[in-house]
Protein backbone atom coordinates (compact mmCIF):
# COMPACT_ATOMS: atom_id res chain seq x y z
CA UNK A 1 0.00 0.00 0.00
CA UNK A 2 2.79 2.63 0.95
CA UNK A 3 4.51 1.66 -2.33
CA UNK A 4 1.29 2.51 -4.18
CA UNK A 5 1.09 5.66 -2.66
CA UNK A 6 4.60 6.57 -3.33
CA UNK A 7 4.72 5.95 -7.04
CA UNK A 8 1.43 7.52 -7.47
CA UNK A 9 2.96 10.46 -5.52
CA UNK A 10 6.14 10.56 -7.75
CA UNK A 11 4.60 10.28 -10.97
CA UNK A 12 2.18 13.16 -9.52
CA UNK A 13 5.38 15.05 -9.12
CA UNK A 14 7.45 14.40 -11.90
CA UNK A 15 4.11 15.38 -14.66
CA UNK A 16 3.70 18.33 -13.19
CA UNK A 17 7.50 19.34 -13.16
CA UNK A 18 7.28 18.11 -16.34
CA UNK A 19 4.31 19.58 -17.69
CA UNK A 20 4.29 20.85 -21.79
CA UNK A 21 4.42 24.43 -21.95
CA UNK A 22 3.01 25.97 -25.17
CA UNK A 23 3.66 29.23 -26.12
CA UNK A 24 3.98 31.19 -29.31
CA UNK A 25 6.95 31.88 -30.79
CA UNK A 26 8.40 35.50 -29.65
CA UNK A 27 8.82 37.25 -32.90
CA UNK A 28 8.66 39.98 -35.00
CA UNK A 29 8.98 41.23 -38.23
CA UNK A 30 9.52 44.53 -37.53
CA UNK A 31 13.45 44.73 -37.04
CA UNK A 32 15.05 47.50 -35.05
CA UNK A 33 15.97 50.02 -37.07
CA UNK A 34 13.72 48.85 -40.37
CA UNK A 35 11.61 51.96 -41.96
CA UNK A 36 9.10 52.57 -44.04
CA UNK A 37 7.56 55.31 -46.31
CA UNK A 38 3.90 56.19 -46.67
CA UNK A 39 2.42 58.21 -49.23
CA UNK A 40 -1.39 58.97 -49.45
CA UNK A 41 -4.25 61.46 -49.03
CA UNK A 42 -6.44 62.16 -46.49
CA UNK A 43 -9.77 63.73 -46.83
CA UNK A 44 -11.04 65.68 -42.91
CA UNK A 45 -13.60 67.77 -41.61
CA UNK A 46 -12.12 71.13 -40.60
CA UNK A 47 -14.35 71.59 -37.80
CA UNK A 48 -15.48 75.07 -38.97
CA UNK A 49 -18.63 76.64 -38.39
CA UNK A 50 -21.13 73.59 -38.38
CA UNK A 51 -18.82 71.33 -39.47
CA UNK A 52 -19.57 71.61 -43.06
CA UNK A 53 -15.90 72.06 -44.48
CA UNK A 54 -14.90 68.74 -45.75
CA UNK A 55 -11.15 69.01 -47.82
CA UNK A 56 -9.02 66.45 -49.84
CA UNK A 57 -4.66 66.79 -49.51
CA UNK A 58 -1.57 64.85 -50.40
CA UNK A 59 0.09 63.05 -46.84
CA UNK A 60 3.46 61.80 -46.46
CA UNK A 61 5.03 59.87 -43.60
CA UNK A 62 7.99 58.06 -42.67
CA UNK A 63 8.68 55.60 -39.45
CA UNK A 64 11.48 53.89 -38.04
CA UNK A 65 11.44 50.82 -35.87
CA UNK A 66 12.66 51.54 -32.21
CA UNK A 67 11.81 48.43 -30.57
CA UNK A 68 9.62 45.67 -31.33
CA UNK A 69 6.57 46.80 -32.69
CA UNK A 70 7.16 50.66 -31.79
CA UNK A 71 8.30 53.20 -34.37
CA UNK A 72 8.89 56.49 -34.39
CA UNK A 73 7.20 58.31 -36.97
CA UNK A 74 7.60 61.73 -38.74
CA UNK A 75 4.51 62.87 -40.75
CA UNK A 76 2.70 65.67 -43.11
CA UNK A 77 -0.39 66.02 -43.96
CA UNK A 78 -2.35 68.85 -45.31
CA UNK A 79 -6.90 69.77 -46.24
CA UNK A 80 -6.03 72.11 -49.55
CA UNK A 81 -8.38 70.56 -52.46
CA UNK A 82 -12.82 70.53 -52.98
CA UNK A 83 -15.36 70.77 -50.95
CA UNK A 84 -17.80 73.84 -50.92
CA UNK A 85 -17.58 77.68 -51.26
CA UNK A 86 -16.78 78.18 -47.66
CA UNK A 87 -13.83 75.73 -48.08
CA UNK A 88 -12.39 77.41 -50.55
CA UNK A 89 -11.07 79.94 -48.01
CA UNK A 90 -10.10 77.02 -45.85
CA UNK A 91 -6.53 75.33 -45.59
CA UNK A 92 -4.93 73.50 -43.02
CA UNK A 93 -1.14 72.40 -42.94
CA UNK A 94 0.19 70.34 -40.04
CA UNK A 95 3.66 68.05 -39.52
CA UNK A 96 4.26 66.15 -36.51
CA UNK A 97 6.20 63.46 -35.38
CA UNK A 98 5.48 60.80 -32.40
CA UNK A 99 5.08 57.13 -31.68
CA UNK A 100 2.98 54.43 -33.76
CA UNK A 101 2.52 50.97 -32.08
CA UNK A 102 2.15 48.43 -35.81
CA UNK A 103 1.44 44.87 -34.55
CA UNK A 104 1.93 41.89 -36.37
CA UNK A 105 0.34 39.53 -34.71
CA UNK A 106 -2.54 38.96 -37.18
CA UNK A 107 -0.08 38.41 -40.14
CA UNK A 108 -1.54 40.27 -43.30
CA UNK A 109 -3.67 42.60 -41.14
CA UNK A 110 -1.50 45.14 -38.84
CA UNK A 111 -3.56 47.00 -36.73
CA UNK A 112 -1.80 50.19 -36.21
CA UNK A 113 -2.40 53.04 -33.01
CA UNK A 114 -0.24 56.19 -32.95
CA UNK A 115 0.28 59.80 -30.99
CA UNK A 116 2.12 62.64 -32.63
CA UNK A 117 2.80 66.11 -31.56
CA UNK A 118 3.70 68.92 -34.08
CA UNK A 119 2.89 72.82 -36.00
CA UNK A 120 -0.28 73.30 -37.64
CA UNK A 121 -0.80 76.26 -39.83
CA UNK A 122 -4.63 77.28 -40.57
CA UNK A 123 -6.13 79.84 -42.93
CA UNK A 124 -9.39 79.89 -42.24
CA UNK A 125 -12.70 81.76 -43.79
CA UNK A 126 -12.96 85.83 -41.86
CA UNK A 127 -14.07 84.79 -38.37
CA UNK A 128 -14.62 88.50 -37.14
CA UNK A 129 -11.34 88.75 -35.55
CA UNK A 130 -9.43 90.83 -38.46
CA UNK A 131 -6.72 87.59 -38.64
CA UNK A 132 -7.15 84.97 -41.33
CA UNK A 133 -4.11 82.50 -40.89
CA UNK A 134 -3.46 80.98 -37.27
CA UNK A 135 -0.01 78.78 -36.56
CA UNK A 136 -0.09 76.59 -33.29
CA UNK A 137 0.72 73.75 -31.68
CA UNK A 138 -0.78 70.66 -32.42
CA UNK A 139 -1.70 66.74 -31.14
CA UNK A 140 -2.63 63.97 -33.01
CA UNK A 141 -4.46 60.74 -32.35
CA UNK A 142 -4.88 57.93 -34.65
CA UNK A 143 -5.21 54.29 -35.43
CA UNK A 144 -5.78 51.91 -38.49
CA UNK A 145 -4.57 49.54 -39.99
CA UNK A 146 -1.76 48.24 -42.82
CA UNK A 147 -2.54 45.50 -44.76
CA UNK A 148 -0.21 43.53 -47.06
CA UNK A 149 -0.86 44.19 -50.77
CA UNK A 150 2.00 42.54 -52.09
CA UNK A 151 6.20 42.55 -52.30
CA UNK A 152 6.81 45.03 -50.10
CA UNK A 153 4.18 46.92 -50.72
CA UNK A 154 1.12 47.27 -47.69
CA UNK A 155 -2.23 49.87 -48.03
CA UNK A 156 -2.80 51.52 -45.05
CA UNK A 157 -5.91 53.40 -43.62
CA UNK A 158 -6.54 55.27 -40.46
CA UNK A 159 -8.54 57.36 -38.92
CA UNK A 160 -6.99 61.07 -36.99
CA UNK A 161 -8.26 63.23 -35.04
CA UNK A 162 -5.90 67.06 -34.89
CA UNK A 163 -5.91 69.09 -31.56
CA UNK A 164 -5.22 72.43 -33.05
CA UNK A 165 -4.86 74.53 -29.85
CA UNK A 166 -4.60 78.06 -28.94
CA UNK A 167 -7.29 79.13 -31.80
CA UNK A 168 -9.11 82.19 -30.74
CA UNK A 169 -13.08 82.62 -31.87
CA UNK A 170 -14.43 86.06 -32.23
CA UNK A 171 -17.84 84.47 -31.75
CA UNK A 172 -16.95 83.17 -28.08
CA UNK A 173 -14.48 85.62 -27.43
CA UNK A 174 -12.47 82.87 -25.79
CA UNK A 175 -9.55 80.99 -27.08
CA UNK A 176 -10.04 76.57 -27.54
CA UNK A 177 -9.55 73.72 -30.06
CA UNK A 178 -10.19 72.73 -33.03
CA UNK A 179 -10.64 69.75 -34.03
CA UNK A 180 -9.96 68.97 -37.37
CA UNK A 181 -10.29 65.04 -38.41
CA UNK A 182 -10.54 62.25 -41.28
CA UNK A 183 -9.54 59.29 -42.84
CA UNK A 184 -5.40 58.96 -44.52
CA UNK A 185 -5.13 55.96 -46.78
CA UNK A 186 -2.25 55.33 -48.86
CA UNK A 187 0.24 52.82 -49.29
CA UNK A 188 3.49 51.51 -47.43
CA UNK A 189 6.53 50.91 -48.73
CA UNK A 190 8.50 48.93 -45.85
CA UNK A 191 12.99 49.09 -45.87
CA UNK A 192 14.55 46.07 -44.99
CA UNK A 193 15.05 42.80 -45.22
CA UNK A 194 11.60 41.48 -43.48
CA UNK A 195 9.63 44.35 -45.71
CA UNK A 196 7.51 41.57 -47.59
CA UNK A 197 7.06 39.09 -44.99
CA UNK A 198 3.99 38.76 -42.29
Amino acid sequence: MLTRLLIALSLCVVSLSCEAQVAPAASTYHSPLSGSINVGADYWSGDWGRGDINRWGPTVSGTVTIWHDFSVIAEGRSMIWGGNQLAQNFKYYEGSGGLVWISDYFGRFQPLIKAEAGIGSLTHPGNGSGKSHESSNTWTLGGGFEYHTGGRFWTRVEYDYDYFTGFYSSLSGQTHTLNPRGITFGETYRFGKNGSKY
